[in-house]
Formats: C-alpha cells, structure tokens, sequence
C-alpha cells in the first residue's frame, strides 16, 4: 500500500510540476510507471506463478482495505497535510471512486445491452398492473370499459 502512495505522490507532483509547462515531461512519467507496472506484473506471471484468480482476490480484497485507508486518512488529515500525502491520498481516492464504479455499473451496462431485461423489467416493475389485467392500451385509446355501461 505504501508503494502505491508513493507512486500516487509522485504523479501528484509530476502533475504540479510538469503539468502546465512540460506536458511531454508528464506523459512520458506517465508511461514510464506504466511500464514499470508492466513488468512488474509480468514478473510475478512467469516467477511467482501469479494468476488470474489471485488478482481477482486482491482487487475484492482491496475493496474494504481502500475504504478503511481513505477513512483513516480523512481522519488524519492534518498529519498527511503537514507531511505532504494528502495530495496522495486524494489520488488514491479518486482511483478508488473510479474502480468502485465499474464494479457496480459495469454488469448494469452490459445487461442493458440485451433486449430481453427491459421486458423483464417492465413486468416485474408493473407486475401488479399485469396480474389485475390493466389495458393500457384501452386507456390511451379512451375507450370506457364494457363492464360500466350497465
């Protein structure tokens, strides 16, 4: 964890010195911590036997983990001020946010892809419409029902 609010400390700081007047500066940071997760990652494939499944675990791991070091660190605020991470921290939440995002959105967005769950939407929002037997159709169309004539 603390390798990663370092590398966030360092963007955070390559971004106020490098981000208005060296933008090429910047991004070639940028890519260059890119390719250092990179073959990072692609040395505990090949020497540590890492797999797929163990980087599932640690992304669901890191769930609770995240939210507990972004509440102790809104909680130490003024400590992470005065030694300089709270830039860091900010970075890391931002991530966060973003991450929690796609794991709450992403099968919402790939469901609605199909056509079949707005069907099943419908019938299980309106589902007590449909069992009473209500014609839309009827209402919009302004007729009256057969029954209250009489």
């Amino acid at each position: 964890m603390a390798t990663i609010l370092l590398v966030l400390k360092l963007l955070s700081m390559g971004r106020r010195k490098f981000g208005t007047d060296f933008q090429l500066m910047f991004r070639i940071v940028k890519v260059l911590l890119f390719f250092g997760f990179v073959t990072v990652m692609t040395i505990l494939f090949l020497v540590c036997g890492l797999t797929i499944t163990d980087i599932f675990a640690a992304l669901l791991a890191f769930a609770p983990t995240g939210w507990a070091f972004l509440l102790i660190g809104q909680a130490c605020r003024p400590a992470l001020k005065g030694i300089g991470f709270w830039n860091s921290l900010m970075e890391l939440a931002r991530a966060y946010e973003c991450m929690m995002s796609l794991v709450i959105f992403m099968p919402i967005v790939i469901l609605s892809w199909f056509p079949f769950v707005s069907e099943f939407q419908i019938r299980l929002l309106f589902n007590q419409a449909f069992s009473r037997g209500l014609q839309i159709s009827m209402i919009l169309a302004g007729k009256k029902d057969k029954k209250s004539n009489t």
